[in-house]
């Protein structure tokens, strides 16, 4: 009936042991120790393979309580049933063991018809649970995406659309996604983008409410459904401030040039499809990309800058490395930063701080050729010309040094950026 599995028997009287081994010899291979120390052993050899133990309680060295014990530590064991060995009226014994874990027992002296029902029952309630359980765990697997383990794209799908048919709260959509992450498969390669869509699932995960449902729908693409809002502020400082996290946090174990943008699509406290607000957020987030990647635009919102207070003096940056932002926020405590991924990008900021920029940082560091072109394309701009810029090269990198010199920096500042040197130049500037 159990030919495939083992059965292991531990019992210091060989004559149980004889008994027990005639009646189930064709049912199982046979395992025999004496002692419980004996059978920890053999449980620790051949854990995976044991259907079922049958355990004596009173025995030399180790006794059977102890065993009990031990099962409660190992994980492997404590799958495994265990059915006790007792005598009729030890009943002090029997609840003790039953407390430690035991499944049954059975009693003597053997009686052979008894004993194969106990056994029989255990092994069926056993592969009952087996089956009960691998059944949840499929279902489990087939909510979940297999790389990050979040929820996948059906079932996230399923899960907002559930809530939308009878929303009566405030509640947000956002979409987020990974910048020019063909790029990162390109030069890192597709390990490495596996590990960029983990880490960003994994801070997403962390970052936002524990009632918020968050999924991944597919490639470098995530989403992120927030219910029960009090007011939709919330839900406009959370997409900001996950944006700015990847814009500025140095120790992301990601490549430092990694940066996500955000959709967001809001919705008033009535009934809404799943499918509408869908494509609300993933508008704002075609926005977003437009408008320069690595932030968050909001569905029906324009892009809004805030001012810069009278008297505060402002800076911009153009980087593409999480680590030179970072730095150099550090480096600008008392100073405005307006931080900008591309050329393009700063032309959004032109009718807002025309005049209120007092200095540039352009971090040509992470390009391969010596930053000419980007230079010139940056000091092209004709609301930015006649500020003085501040070139950001390669430690070492002298023709980015020439470069940068050539083009009229005020001054250079090696990468990775020493924040205490850069403030003490800064400083000189001033």
């Amino acid at each position: 009936m159990y030919t495939e599995h083992k059965m292991l028997i531990v019992d210091d009287l060989d004559i149980d042991r004889d008994i027990l081994r005639e009646i189930f010899e064709n049912d199982f291979d046979i395992l025999e120790a004496v002692n419980g120390k004996e059978g920890i052993d053999f449980i620790k050899k051949y854990g995976k393979d044991i259907s079922i133990v049958l355990l004596d309680i009173h025995m030399p060295i180790a006794s059977g309580i102890d065993v009990l014990k031990f099962r409660q530590t190992n994980p492997v064991f404590s799958s495994i049933p265990v059915v006790v060995i007792t005598i009729n009226d030890d009943t002090k014994s029997q609840m003790e063991t039953f407390q430690l874990g035991a499944t049954d027992f059975i009693t003597k002296p053997f009686v052979e018809e008894m004993i194969r029902y106990r056994i029989h029952n255990v092994l069926s309630t056993r592969q009952i649970e087996e089956v009960v359980r691998e059944r949840e765990n499929l279902r489990v697997k087939a909510e979940l995406d297999l790389m990050t383990g979040i929820y996948n794209k059906v079932t996230i799908e399923h899960m907002i659309s559930k809530l939308l048919a009878t929303n009566t709260t405030i509640c947000a959509m956002l979409i987020i996604d990974i910048d020019d992450f063909k790029q990162i498969n390109d030069v890192h390669g597709h390990l490495m983008g596996d590990q960029v869509i983990r880490t960003v699932a994994d801070l997403i995960s962390r970052y936002f409410r524990k009632t918020d449902i968050v999924g991944r729908i597919g490639g470098d693409e995530f989403i992120v459904f927030m219910s029960g809002l009090p007011s939709m502020d919330l839900a406009r400082q959370k997409a900001s401030d996950f944006s700015e996290l990847f814009k500025y946090t140095p120790d992301i174990t990601a490549p430092a040039n990694v940066s996500i943008s955000i959709g967001m699509a809001i919705s008033e406290p009535c009934p809404c499809s799943y499918e509408t607000l869908f494509k609300q957020a993933d508008e704002a987030l075609y926005n977003a990309k437009r408008n320069g990647k690595a932030q968050y635009a909001e569905y029906g919102m324009k892009k809004q800058l805030i001012p810069v207070q009278s008297g505060i003096r402002a800076s911009l940056l153009l980087s593409t490395c999480r680590d030179v932002r970072s730095a150099i926020s550090k480096v600008n405590e008392n100073t405005r930063l307006l931080t900008i991924f591309s050329t393009h990008e700063a032309q959004y900021f032109k009718k807002e701080f025309t005049g209120k920029v007092s200095l540039l940082y352009i971090d040509i560091s992470t390009r391969s050729d010596d930053g000419e072109e980007l230079l010139t394309e940056m000091l092209d701009i004709d609301w930015l010309q006649h500020i003085p810029f501040v070139a950001i090269c390669q430690e070492g990198n002298m023709g980015q040094y020439a470069t940068a010199i050539r083009c009229g920096t005020v001054d250079i500042f090696p990468a990775p950026i020493d924040t205490v040197f850069a403030k003490r130049r800064l400083a000189e500037l001033s």
